[in-house]
């Protein structure tokens, strides 16, 4: 089955490094194929006795998040392992790549995408945060994704089969033409298109989720700080165009919470779970959607000189389509305070102590 090609804009995820497998997940089953009727495998005996021994921290969300952006502030270059598996409608398949961000605004993200199988009744256990992620051939690819910036164009080139879809966007002339507008800022355009890094994406969680009570969980030999959240009423409005409403039931495709695990003594994202309520609102569960993992990082990695240098495969020819002024003008749309479904403005939120149910 083929997924379709997207723009890769904030819209439907909050950074770059999570919106392939969200924007696949979604084009290649549909909205329809969340609703089915289909009992969802929910979170392993292993997660919920992990769970059960969380302590609560003395530390709040907004004194991790804080610590973790003041360590990523310090960080000249960075590279790690990136997977993701989604688990939707009775499927799931993962997306597997590498991820290089240096100062600049210079990143690198490549990823291929495993064909989907039928969930298993184990899938649950192995994603227990001290297993390694399923072991996947390389030549079991359905799609690719690669993004490169290296500091003046984001390149995006998608494969799916004989299907590809080459776009650029010229960050200088992005950042150059919103610099003036008065309620938008060069930062808030690097944001939205992806550009920023780990940092970024922290950055769009804080700021699109409301987080309760930090907790701290040991597994294995490595403590975590956890964070569990939901999306503000300003993200539900600007993101997904939902009514603001907290107790207004999310469309089945739209996660209703995130749960964050931070390597407590590293002070950086170690893993980023997007969950879904049981479609029974009488089962008080709730379920992995879509599960982001990052391993081995690694802080100032040896780069390449053309680490950050797009280049065609095979020297292939691929019609490049031109998104610069496509972007100036959402932008501006968003500055201007009528922001387009395309893009997703800067949001603050003031957090609340509530977090989600836990399985039951």
């Amino acid at each position: 089955m083929k997924h379709k090609p997207q723009t890769l804009t904030l819209s439907h995820t909050l950074c770059v490094v999570a919106v392939s497998a969200v924007a696949v997940a979604v084009s290649t089953f549909g909205p329809s194929a969340f609703g089915q009727n289909q009992d969802p495998p929910q979170e392993s005996a292993a997660s919920q006795k992990a769970a059960a021994s969380q302590k609560k921290s003395d530390l709040s969300a907004a004194d991790v998040f804080s610590k973790v952006g003041n360590k990523l502030d310090g960080v000249e270059s960075l590279s790690c392992e990136i997977y993701q598996t989604v688990m939707l409608s009775g499927q799931t398949f993962h997306a597997i790549g590498r991820y290089v961000h240096a100062t600049g605004n210079r990143m690198r993200l490549e990823y291929r995408i495993v064909p989907m199988r039928a969930l298993k009744a184990g899938d649950a256990k192995i994603l227990a945060l001290d297993n390694e992620p399923e072991a996947t051939p390389a030549d079991s690819t359905m799609g690719s994704l690669q993004q490169i910036c290296d500091g003046s164009v984001l390149w995006s080139l998608w494969v799916n089969g004989d299907q590809k879809q080459l776009t650029r966007r010229n960050i200088r002339e992005i950042v150059d033409a919103v610099g003036e507008l008065p309620n938008y800022s060069a930062a808030q355009s690097l944001q939205a298109l992806g550009v920023g890094g780990l940092q970024t994406l922290v950055g769009q969680l804080q700021a699109g989720m409301e987080f309760g009570s930090v907790m701290e969980q040991e597994s294995g030999n490595q403590r975590y700080f956890v964070l569990s959240g939901r999306w503000s009423a300003q993200a539900r409005k600007d993101y997904f165009g939902l009514t603001d409403d907290p107790a207004a039931v999310l469309p089945e495709y739209i996660p209703d919470y995130v749960r964050i695990y931070i390597d407590a003594d590293a002070l950086l994202p170690r893993r980023i779970e997007y969950l879904k309520k049981h479609p029974n609102p009488e089962q008080k569960q709730i379920r992995p959607a879509v599960v982001l993992d990052f391993r081995r990082i690694n802080i100032k990695p040896a780069i390449s000189g053309d680490t950050f240098q797009f280049k065609l495969p095979d020297g292939e020819p691929i019609p490049e389509v031109d998104l610069t002024a496509q972007v100036i003008a959402n932008l501006k749309q968003i500055a201007a305070g009528a922001a387009p479904a395309s893009d997703t403005p800067d949001t603050t939120t003031e957090q609340k102590d509530e977090t989600p149910a836990k399985s039951e």
